[in-house]
């Protein structure tokens, strides 16, 4: 997989269309931005997309959960305090 600077892409747009599946990070930051997939391979990982799609919505949900279940037991074990 090449790797592409972000600035390097902002320079020179058209490599968008010479990419296949890249990684695209930002040096000055030293992180990493996330990855570039041509449409033409979009049909052969849409599965797996919609796994981890759905995958990050079940986490957010259960820790939305949790969160509500401390905020209910931190309220109910105040009830009795005057």
């Amino acid at each position: 997989m090449v790797e592409y600077g972000i600035t390097t892409l902002q320079m020179k747009p058209k490599l968008f269309k010479e990419m296949t599946i890249s990684k695209i990070v930002d040096k000055r930051k030293h992180e990493n931005i996330g990855y570039f997939i041509s449409s033409k391979y979009a049909s052969l990982i849409e599965d797996v997309i919609q796994k981890i799609e759905h995958q990050e919505k079940i986490e957010k949900l259960q820790k939305l959960k949790q969160y509500q279940d401390l905020e209910f037991l931190e309220v109910g074990t105040n009830d009795g305090i005057k």
